[in-house]
């Protein structure tokens, strides 16, 4: 790795003397006055590469040391509809950069996820949707779960408040079949179970990004394992330009209070531009009084346009976290009379102040609930780390050529603490686990544009992934646990996408496929005298991943309504822990250490297969566009825990752990409007049906349907701006019942919940503003009407409220 980074160091020396072209463009409104301090980007077809600037007093912009070829220019100011336009470079005339902007209209953003490479939005083929980082902060949102929560077909689960575990699902699926990417690079944990990015969903705060791309349906044969409902792009802020950034400090009730900054510029003509953000988040009480967490965490992007046709950039992103956890929900305690024998049982909390009798080892009145919430465990905690690092050189040594070396780091670590204190079932020790993960990524890709509608795209990537565990019970004496794991497994892929427009522009197409294959190596156990099904073991490759994907549009010019249609398959490799885990305990007769192994190495990877069409309708000159998507997914094969192996035929002579099992179907709907039918009003809705069945009763015996997935979800999003320094924003979310399970009276039963409906509301008001600087007084209240709403049987907060100022420059 050290000799691969001197060389590109080497090479991209000799690119400094190289020159290029001056673009410049003018930015108006339609009645022609000039558009100072407008943002300008431009993308580069090929690679993806953007250059950004301001427009000046006078509404003129200039990016120098441009090389030759195809790009994609987006300009953005607030109170106006972002507007996008492809341009060459030299401009084929003097104003071939000019842009007019008007003052209502839907964002044509661009978009980078749908195919890897920057897109128009009307030219895009697949389902996609944009959060931009006006709108997280029009909304003050914090986490990226709440940020995500409003995206059509996208699902989100909380276990009891700021910094519990918390789940993203797309269209129906597993959780850990929705790929997070920062940047267009994956981000996982490779220490989890499923070795997704589930384990730190709760710490993903909002710091610097730019903006959050949400791509719906197969995406695996772009961006690899994981990807199979979908795909979360965190694009980070780049900077460049003026010095520019934020600063804003709040708090409120649970003990709440956050404090951000964000800076970014260019320097050098904008040679060099970077972008770094700070944040500190602390939650003192929470939900029941004893749930403190904070998260401390930083972000920062620097890039050098080493000559006109090459950049190197560099990013990291880090975060510091801890979360005292809970009890979780159980109908331990709870009467017989209350369960039905049979049937699926109504899921009826017991009240809060049987909750804290039950906490203070009393016997409270249950009256007819059918399960106990999550509830306060006082010494159940979790400290955890990580940090996401990537360096990228990209070079364009002919106008329709270029190529692109990347390496990326991520570096996970959770180190959890269970002690004796609590209710229920309690070690009778502390015990003390850590988890490990390292995931180091190097990919090589090129691309060329064989002609005016024709790109083609190949690339090679590698990765390492590493696990270590170690497991300690502090128990005395022979009853004593103290073990350490070492796991890791190398992978392989060969991928390409192509993307084809004709009919000037109108239809596209785009075809995309991946090959992956996996290396494993013998896995280390260090616990003294004990022998594992795996020591020795002639490891042997595992099936390989196959995927691809095609998709197409085309845009009715005339009525402007664009027909899109995509399928492809999908597959999430096989975890580390799925292959090779499993648990050190002591024998209750004869209190003697043995291990349980639960792995598989030969696991295939899980095989999804989906297919989505829809149409996209742009009304009354582009301020209202109408999305409408039918999905289909159907679950070929999924890594599942089997209770029933039969140990005298299974080689590692295992009675439960992973197997391939069978699958399942998702099928549904997902309606989007986004309308600006004036300049001071900005609406975004959605409806997203949902019906996700299983193919064998694997949890619940007799049940089908896929727990945790209620049928019906709705969102409503409104921005006003009621004078120049007067805005407010009210977010709905409202969602139907749904099912999770339960053990009771011996066997897992089926919990049925009722859905809820949470509103936010956020008011901002500037009191302070100057030519580029701004000071804001902001409040925001969260679930206003004070719902009381248990989430898979955890409480989450009922009203809550916070207060802050914000300065902008």
């Amino acid at each position: 790795m050290t000799r691969f980074l001197l060389l590109l160091a080497c090479f991209a020396s000799s690119l400094i003397a190289q020159e290029g072209t001056t673009l410049r463009g003018r930015v108006a409104d339609p009645q022609g006055a000039t558009i100072p301090d407008a943002r300008v980007r431009l993308y580069r077809h090929d690679t993806g590469v953007a250059l950004q600037t301001r427009s000046n007093s006078q509404g003129e912009y200039t990016f120098e040391r441009v090389t030759p070829g195809s790009f994609l220019l987006e300009v953005e100011k607030e109170g106006f509809q972002t507007a996008t336009t492809n341009v060459s470079v030299p401009p084929a005339t003097p104003s071939g950069g000019d842009v007019t902007l008007r003052v209502a209209g839907v964002a044509e953003s661009v978009v980078v996820t749908a195919a890897g490479l920057p897109q128009q939005l009307d030219e895009i083929s697949k389902a996609v949707s944009t959060t931009t980082r006006e709108e997280i902060q029009d909304r003050n949102e914090y986490t990226f779960s709440e940020i995500l929560r409003t995206t059509p077909g996208v699902l989100i689960t909380n276990g009891g408040g700021p910094g519990q575990n918390t789940s993203i699902r797309i269209r129906g699926v597993r959780p850990d079949a929705t790929a997070i990417l920062v940047d267009g690079l994956r981000f996982r944990d490779a220490s989890t179970t499923q070795s997704d990015a589930s384990s730190f969903v709760s710490n993903l705060n909002f710091i610097t990004t730019g903006r959050v791309e949400v791509l719906r349906g197969s995406g695996s044969s772009l961006y690899g394992t994981n990807a199979v409902g979908g795909v979360i792009n965190v694009v980070t802020d780049e900077g460049g330009g003026q010095v520019h950034g934020d600063l804003q400090a709040e708090g409120g009730n649970l003990g709440f209070w956050r404090g951000r900054g964000r800076i970014g510029g260019g320097l050098l003509g904008d040679r060099l531009t970077y972008s770094a953000g700070f944040l500190h988040l602390n939650v003192t009480s929470g939900v029941d009084g004893d749930d403190a967490t904070r998260s401390t965490g930083g972000q920062g992007f620097l890039k050098y346009n080493l000559a006109p046709t090459a950049s190197l950039s560099g990013r990291l992103w880090a975060s510091d976290d801890f979360v005292q956890l809970n009890t979780g929900p159980t109908t331990s305690g709870i009467p017989a009379a209350n369960i039905p024998a049979t049937g699926i049982i109504p899921a009826i909390p017991l009240s809060p102040e049987g909750v804290r009798i039950v906490n203070d080892g009393g016997t409270p009145n249950y009256g007819n609930a059918t399960y106990i919430p999550g509830r306060n465990d006082p010494d159940d905690r979790r400290a955890s780390r990580f940090y996401s690092t990537a360096l990228i050189f990209r070079h364009a040594p002919a106008p329709r050529v270029s190529w692109q070396a990347s390496y990326q780091r991520v570096h996970t670590n959770r180190v959890y603490n269970y002690g004796p204190a609590g209710t229920g079932f309690q070690n009778s020790t502390r015990n003390d686990y850590l988890y490990v993960g390292d995931i180091d990524t190097l990919d090589v890709r090129g691309t060329a544009l064989l002609a005016s509608w024709l790109s083609l795209t190949g690339g090679y990537e590698f990765e390492h992934e590493g696990y270590h565990e170690r497991a300690n019970n502090n128990a005395p004496g022979a009853s004593l646990i103290d073990t350490r794991s070492n796991i890791s497994q190398n992978g392989h892929a060969a991928y390409f996408a192509s993307q084809v427009s004709l009919l000037s522009r109108r239809l596209q197409l785009s075809f995309s496929g991946r090959a992956q294959v996996f290396r494993l190596t013998e896995p280390e156990f260090d616990a003294k005298g004990v022998a594992t099904p795996y020591e020795g073991l002639a490891v042997k490759s595992p099936p390989r991943a196959l995927t691809g994907d095609v998709s197409a549009s085309y845009l009715i010019a005339a009525s402007n309504t664009k027909i899109r249609a995509h399928f492809g398959n999908a597959y999430r490799a096989a975890s580390i822990y799925e292959r090779f885990g499993g648990g050190f305990f002591n024998d209750f007769f004869t209190n003697e250490l043995v291990f349980n192994a639960y792995g598989d190495p030969r696991l295939s990877p899980d095989r999804y297969n989906s297919v989505d069409a829809g149409i996209d309708q742009y009304l009354f000159q582009d301020r209202l566009r109408i999305s409408a998507t039918a999905f289909y997914s159907r679950v070929v094969s999924i890594t599942a825990f089997a209770n029933a192996i039969d140990g005298t035929t299974d080689p590692f002579g295992r009675f439960y752990g992973y197997i391939n099992g069978s699958g399942g179907i998702s099928r549904g709907v997902e309606f989007g409007i986004e309308a600006r039918p004036v300049r001071s009003l900005i609406l975004n809705a959605s409806y997203t049906y949902t019906n996700a069945d299983l193919d064998r009763d694997i949890t619940v015996a007799g049940f089908w349907k896929v727990l945790g997935v209620p049928a019906n979800m709705a969102t409503l999003v409104a921005t006003k701006q009621w004078t120049r320094r007067l805005s407010t924003n009210v977010d709905l979310f409202t969602s139907s019942k749904y099912y999770t399970s339960f053990s009771a009276g011996g066997r897992s039963r089926a919990f049925e919940f009722p859905g809820f409906t949470k509103v936010d509301l956020t008011a901002n008001y500037r009191i302070w503003e100057g030519e580029t600087r701004a000071v804001r007084l902001y409040g925001k209240v969260d679930n206003m009407f004070n719902e009381r709403y248990y989430q898979n049987g955890w409480l989450n907060p009922q009203a809550t409220f916070v207060m802050g100022l914000g300065y902008t420059f």
